[in-house]
């Protein structure tokens, strides 16, 4: 079996960057009453979800806030969640070029099982998702999304052995499909197969250093050879 595990934001879809910061934002004054973190949160996107909770609450104490605690409970990441889902409302998740042809017809296929790999915590992977109306291709037989993701470690390294645990055996093969720098060099260094596509802030030149398999998206027909690379891997 091939589980193709494929990153959420610039991947499979484009939020626009206010939307992130507006409700990033409503959750760290209600769940730990710290306003005003905008530029922080900039810095350290793409990290998995537990991992920003922890860095912007040692931002915080560095600048001497005071949060009202600081434990990363699933509190937070359900409020992070519903502030997306609130205002996703109002302005959609954009599909990105590809994805939706591409899914259907990895979907079809009895040999391949298809998962999310995400910074995002389960959530807010799912809001997202649902915004997009992509959620169907990701479901198991319980209606949950299938995969890891950011509210399960606070490494995206071993959010892979978490899906393999999750939703794999040993001998499968798991290939990822993403857009991050932090995703083509954590494939690189675990010597995983790839597929990147360059729908994010990464170019195609500096993906092709950690997978020689990079789109510019999957775009006018290019999910067809997306699907060719992926039987072959």
């Amino acid at each position: 079996m091939k589980i193709v595990l494929f990153d959420v934001d610039d991947t499979l879809l484009k939020i626009p960057h206010r939307i992130y910061v507006k409700a990033s934002e409503e959750m760290f004054k209600k769940v730990y009453g710290l306003p005003g973190i905008h530029e922080f949160l900039i810095e350290i996107k793409g990290q998995p979800e537990c991992a920003i909770i922890k860095s912007v609450l040692e931002y915080a104490k560095r600048k001497g806030l005071k949060p009202k605690h600081t434990k990363i409970t699933d509190t937070a990441h359900i409020v992070w969640a519903n502030a997306t889902k609130k205002v996703l409302k109002k302005n959609p998740a954009e599909v990105l070029p590809g994805i939706k042809k591409l899914l259907e017809e990895l979907s079809k296929r009895k040999n391949i099982k298809l998962g999310i790999l995400s910074g995002n915590s389960y959530w807010r992977s799912k809001a997202k998702i649902e915004s997009a109306g992509l959620d169907k291709f990701f479901k198991n037989s319980k209606g949950e999304l299938q995969g890891a993701f950011g509210n399960e470690s606070t490494k995206r390294s071993q959010l892979i052995e978490i899906a393999r645990k999750k939703i794999g055996q040993e001998t499968d093969r798991f290939i990822l499909v993403d857009d991050s720098i932090i995703g083509a060099k954590m494939v690189k260094s675990m010597k995983l197969p790839a597929i990147m596509v360059a729908t994010g802030k990464i170019s195609k030149e500096v993906l092709l250093k950690y997978s020689p398999y990079v789109f510019s998206d999957f775009g006018e027909n290019r999910w067809k050879r997306a699907i060719k690379i992926i039987e072959k891997l």
